[in-house]
């Protein structure tokens, strides 16, 4: 895909990255984050878990670059108080963004002119799920977990999780209301949750503001060099 993505005004794009990739395609994508981004990236422990994080940022910037017809090392963001960035007011652009990864994915979804957030886990065996719930999930959660059968419990769990998340960052906040339940607060009910399924073993969530919206899932995919194409499919 060369040029501009389209992007109508109730679409929502969501782009499954897969992170490991050759270490060329990762010098590639640092080239294009700021010192910032590349500090942040330094900061982690293991080589495995910078590229991971090259990627994914370097993917975001390779998107929105197409989407604003901008080079991606020249994108520029700001950040609410709990972190969460959007574009820079300089560029005047309704489009805005969130991104998540677990693991060896990512999940970037993109909008225009409403707050959006999203999130990804990868499934896997916890025995302190059930605790975690306790703390963090409403009473009507917890029972409903309680009632399922234990092989169900893990994927139930990750998908009352992700929806939280992902509804909280396209709020701006942080983890402080977790314990709300997108479904039952009056602010939710202008709110759409979509559950997702990128790969086999993950799950994700994307929350966006108002309703009616379609979604639209892509499998991003670096240029074998850069040529400014975008490698995409799409996944249903």
């Amino acid at each position: 895909m060369t040029g501009p993505v389209p992007l109508a005004c109730d679409e929502v794009h969501c782009w499954c990255v897969t992170l490991d990739v050759l270490p060329e395609t990762a010098a590639r994508l640092y080239a294009t984050l700021t010192d910032d981004e590349r500090q942040r990236s330094a900061r982690l422990r293991s080589e495995r878990d910078r590229q991971r994080f090259i990627v994914a940022h370097g993917a975001l910037r390779q998107l929105l670059g197409r989407y604003l017809e901008t080079h991606p090392g020249h994108l520029r963001f700001v950040h609410n108080p709990f972190g969460k960035p959007e574009l820079s007011p300089e560029w005047g652009s309704p489009l805005r963004f969130n991104l998540s990864h677990s693991a060896d994915l990512a999940l970037i979804a993109i909008a225009a002119g409403a707050d959006i957030g999203v999130d990804l886990e990868r499934i896997r065996a916890q025995p302190d799920y059930a605790a975690i719930a306790r703390l963090f999930f409403s009473a009507a959660e917890v029972e409903y977990l309680g009632g399922l059968p234990s092989h169900l419990y893990g994927r139930a769990f990750v998908e009352c999780w992700t929806k939280k998340e992902a509804f909280l960052k396209a709020c701006g906040e942080g983890l402080a209301r977790l314990d709300d339940a997108p479904e039952d607060t009056a602010a939710a009910r202008s709110w759409s949750l979509f559950t997702l399924q990128p790969a086999p073993g993950y799950i994700g969530a994307v929350a966006i503001e108002g309703s009616g919206w379609r979604l639209t899932q892509w499998h991003w995919q670096a240029a074998a060099r850069d040529t400014g194409a975008l490698c995409c499919s799409e996944w249903a």
